[in-house]
């Protein structure tokens, strides 16, 4: 831009930003990363997130009744049965993950398979299974995907933003009547300000889906295990003890309720990743 003629106008510039050196380097770059990221997701994302939450494998004679529980929930959902991983940990929680229900896995913490009941496991694994069943694991890999391009996307508007503000402040210098400087440095704002909202808009979006798949679960839960108020009365259970010893904000969306924070019903929060717990109650409560 440094040698581009003042007077030259943003089509002009975008065409040799592209077409430089850089532009050309900096897009490949990005086709080989997101291909690599989309093998590595594919192939080493579950275990990646099993590992990251310390999780190995459930013995099959410690934790019989885990096992019994969640071949009866495949049965009941038609899928098959998941593996079975175990999280030493005093704290209540449970979660899912596989990119296909041939390769999903279920895990719950030693605390709470301690703690509850046979109908209360049931509950616990079945809403887990309804993750799998309603392909939510999927649907994260696409939400995350669509964060990353959003991101992406962001990161190009503010580069570009800067452009306009450079063109605008050199047509300024030059064109006594500045009008067409004046305008490009509004252009310019309205893209800056567009690329730092919009991953603000993706993360809420993000977070309401979240919400609601939550609901979902439950419900789809509750038809598989014809017992809502067994899934009802783990969630009263794990409320106030699913804090975790190992901290992890990446995964915390995962568990069946969040293990770094608490959302309460009267306060709303849009980035929270979860339903108040007491929600989620009523509702199986109010299941026919």
């Amino acid at each position: 831009m440094i040698t581009a003629p003042y007077d030259a106008d943003i089509i002009y510039l975008l065409k040799i930003t592209a077409l430089s050196e850089w532009g050309i380097m900096a897009s490949v770059g990005m086709i080989i990363f997101s291909i690599l990221a989309l093998i590595w997701t594919y192939y080493a994302a579950d275990k990646t997130l099993l590992r990251m939450n310390g999780a190995i494998e459930a013995d099959n004679t410690t934790y019989e009744d885990l096992h019994n529980v969640v071949e009866e929930m495949a049965i009941a959902s038609g899928l098959p049965k998941p593996a079975v991983y175990i999280i030493e940990d005093t704290g209540i929680n449970a979660f899912a993950t596989g990119l296909r229900p041939d390769k999903a896995s279920v895990t719950v913490t030693t605390g709470l398979y301690d703690v509850m009941s046979r109908d209360e496991l049931q509950g616990v694994v079945a809403h887990e299974m309804a993750h799998i069943l309603n392909r939510d694991v999927q649907y994260a890999v696409l939400v995350a995907v669509g964060a990353g391009l959003i991101a992406v996307f962001s990161e190009i508007m503010m580069r570009f933003s800067r452009i306009f503000f450079y063109s605008g402040s050199s047509k300024s210098k030059k064109d006594s009547k500045g009008g067409h400087g004046a305008i490009l440095i509004i252009v310019g704002v309205v893209w800056l300000l567009a690329a730092i909202l919009a991953p603000l808009v993706a993360y809420l979006v993000r977070m309401a889906i979240s919400r609601e798949r939550e609901y979902l679960a439950d419900a789809t839960a509750a038809q598989l295990t014809r017992n809502p108020k067994g899934l009802a009365s783990a969630l009263s259970k794990i409320e106030g003890h699913a804090h975790l010893k190992e901290k992890n904000a990446a995964t915390e969306h995962l568990f069946i309720i969040n293990p770094n924070r608490t959302f309460s019903e009267l306060a709303s929060d849009l980035t929270s990743t979860h339903p108040a717990t007491s929600l989620r109650i009523e509702r199986l409560m109010n299941l026919k």
